[in-house]
């Protein structure tokens, strides 16, 4: 006995989705709590290596010692806090709060790069035989900054586009 065959289009399996609605705070209070830890953390180390083969850690910048550390951990503050709260207006709050951090996070390392360089140039004007091998780079707090202002980043992003998913009545 034959059967019909009845020509079905296959269920849609590529159907929209916009992003979870906590993706974009999660990304936000990483990259706030880590912009905490590199604004208050060590942002340049120099270390020299003298004849004798002994290292010495000659100078050293902290976000402690400046005004702009401070200015990021309270703005890392106020992200994660709006990050946290699940209120319409907080959002923009938590958004208004991510920009100037990215904003100020990708100034300061600029800052940072350029400090390095003089410090290891004048060092190299001044050498003598004072040491064999001079290093003036990043230290952890600036390297922490960094991985802070990629996910800051990507936490704007998905919050923009879940918004505007939202504008057009894709989300549930």
């Amino acid at each position: 006995m034959a059967q019909a065959v009845v020509d079905r289009s296959p269920p849609s399996t590529a159907a929209y989705t916009s992003f979870s609605p906590r993706l974009a705070p999660s990304f936000i209070a990483t990259g706030a709590l880590l912009a905490i830890a590199g604004g208050l953390g060590l942002w340049v180390r120099v270390t020299s290596l003298d004849a004798a083969g002994n290292f010495h850690q000659s100078q050293s910048l902290s976000g402690v010692a400046r005004a702009s550390g401070w200015f990021i951990a309270a703005l890392g503050v106020a992200a994660a806090t709006a990050a946290l709260i699940r209120f319409a207006r907080a959002r923009w709050v938590m958004l208004g709060c991510s920009i100037a951090l990215v904003t100020l996070i990708a100034l300061r390392i600029g800052a940072l790069s350029s400090l390095g360089s003089a410090m290891a140039f004048r060092a190299a004007a001044h050498a003598g035989t004072a040491f064999t091998a001079y290093h003036a780079g990043f230290g952890w707090g600036a390297w922490v900054m960094t991985v802070a202002l990629v996910s800051l980043a990507l936490g704007i992003v998905v919050s923009l586009l879940r918004w505007f998913d939202e504008r057009k009545g894709y989300t549930s």
